[in-house]
């Protein structure tokens, strides 16, 4: 993660516990990536983010999860009507 200072101050950081759907894997040799899962936990898109800076990972985690949290909530509230 040396190559990729920025990525590794976000990975090192408090910032990750924030998202409980994050999950964090090294693999040696290997660009950073972002890997989209989808209700299968298939992998749905791969986004490069080795030019992206801590605040650039922070914002883009911050719009997915809550998008992903907005539509739990609104699958919860058809389900809950009668």
């Amino acid at each position: 993660m040396g190559a990729y200072p920025q990525v590794a101050a976000f990975i090192k950081s408090e910032r990750p516990a924030r998202y409980p759907g994050l999950t964090i894997k090294y693999v040696r040799g290997a660009d950073p990536i972002i890997k989209l899962l989808d209700e299968e936990e298939e992998v749905a898109e791969t986004l490069a983010i080795d030019k992206w800076n801590t605040d650039s990972v922070e914002e883009f985690l911050d719009t997915v999860m809550v998008k992903q949290e907005i539509q739990i909530e609104d699958d919860q509230l058809l389900t809950n009507e009668v």
